[in-house]
């Protein structure tokens, strides 16, 4: 794998700004005056008083949702539908429970897509912490016998202090979400992580940063690089959709990152080839219909150029687009970005890291649900691949 950085470089964030865009901090006085003990002994916490990472925005339509609700029409469709869904969050705690009680409502009621099982698309899994390996290790996942349930469950055996992952549904939103303890048990936040990285990693891209083709949420490549280099990310991966519109860089600007990664080449087709997609500044301007990487080349550098001028220092990942095909058919697109990335180092841009797709996939279709989206082996060589340059833009040993 070859990575070009370059070294980062400190930088500020008025303290004024952070304040303004901060989410509601976990409140662990809130979770035990809401929580209801039912008959059964269960004591059931509700979602929205539980720890969360990965949701970003208090102004929202829904609770679940991962951008605010004032996404407009300058920015294409399929984000202001997919914003709904709850790809890349997670709940993160300790409980000194016995047993844990999952319930989920779904968005939607399809559960599963022809390329991708429902454990995957409206699915939880959990993640407990091994002392001994020193890492996380799968716990449970759902398994939905029941397509037209209209409420899923999960219920797993504890052991009490454990540190716990719960991943949220990567192509479904969440209605309501409840976590059943032991009636006498509590529930607390993780402690700061060893890393030393509290601010989280925002994955903007497609569909495969979305998720596609997962067999459950804590596969997808985004979530396996937040546990494998200990970081929080945030997902905004919108499958067919991650196309960099300018009002994108205000969302992305509003988050306080530790890196943001910008992996949007799939969907920057041209105008011509993506009907009802929101292109209104390229029309207005003028642009050749017929340059295969016209989105590329009107939308890109503006875009990087603008997110750098808002959160000045923050480092940036430049993602190639993955090449399943292992045929050079994207490098008109890949030999743009590249150049624009040299041409910024020029410039003298620090904190940036250019990430080739020479690793990201097998070098077969082993790798791939369908041909295109990777399934679990290929979110393998993904999260690999995104890792190491994460970890070098981050500095982590």
């Amino acid at each position: 794998m070859r990575f070009l950085i370059v070294l980062l470089f400190a930088a500020s964030v008025s303290a004024a700004a952070v304040a303004r865009d901060e989410i509601s901090k976990w409140d662990p006085r809130m979770a035990a005056e809401s929580a209801v003990v039912d008959t059964n002994g269960v004591k059931w916490i509700d979602g929205r008083f539980l720890p969360i990472e990965g949701r970003m925005f208090n102004d929202v339509d829904d609770w679940y949702d991962r951008l605010p609700a004032n996404v407009t029409t300058n920015v294409n469709g399929g984000v202001r539908s997919m914003k709904h869904h709850t790809a890349g969050m997670l709940f993160r705690f300790k409980t000194d429970s016995k047993v844990l009680h999952f319930r989920w409502t779904p968005r939607s009621s399809r559960l599963s897509m022809d390329h991708m099982p429902a454990t995957g698309v409206s699915g939880i899994d959990v993640y407990r912490w091994d002392c001994t390996r020193d890492r996380w290790l799968y716990a449970g996942a759902c398994r939905m016998r029941d397509d037209s349930a209209k409420e899923l469950s999960l219920d797993i055996s504890w052991k009490p202090g454990t540190p716990c992952i719960v991943n949220l549904p990567l192509y479904n939103g969440i209605k309501e979400f409840r976590l059943g303890i032991d009636a006498g048990a509590t529930v607390e936040a993780l402690p700061s992580r060893k890393s030393g990285i509290d601010k989280p990693v925002v994955f903007y891209g497609t569909s495969i940063t979305h998720g596609a083709c997962a067999s459950r949420p804590g596969l997808a490549f985004v979530n396996r690089v937040g546990r494998d280099l200990d970081v929080p990310v945030v997902n905004l991966g919108f499958a067919g959709s991650g196309r960099m519109e300018m009002e994108m860089v205000e969302h992305l600007a509003r988050i306080d990152a530790s890196c943001y990664v910008l992996d949007c080449l799939w969907n920057m087709d041209k105008p011509k080839d993506v009907p009802g997609a929101a292109f209104h500044d390229m029309y207005a301007a003028g642009f050749d219909e017929n340059d295969r990487i016209s989105v590329v080349r009107f939308r890109y550098e503006p875009f990087i150029r603008a997110l750098r001028n808002k959160r000045p220092g923050v480092p940036i990942v430049m993602v190639e687009q993955s090449d399943v095909y292992n045929n050079g058919r994207f490098d008109e697109k890949n030999s743009f970005v590249r150049a624009l990335y040299e041409k910024l180092v020029a410039e003298g841009w620090e904190n940036l890291v250019y990430l080739t797709n020479d690793d990201m996939y097998t070098g077969d279709f082993e790798g791939t649900a369908e041909g295109c989206h990777p399934n679990d082996l290929g979110m393998e060589s993904l999260s690999r691949a995104f890792s190491g340059a994460i970890r070098q833009a981050l500095n982590l040993q």
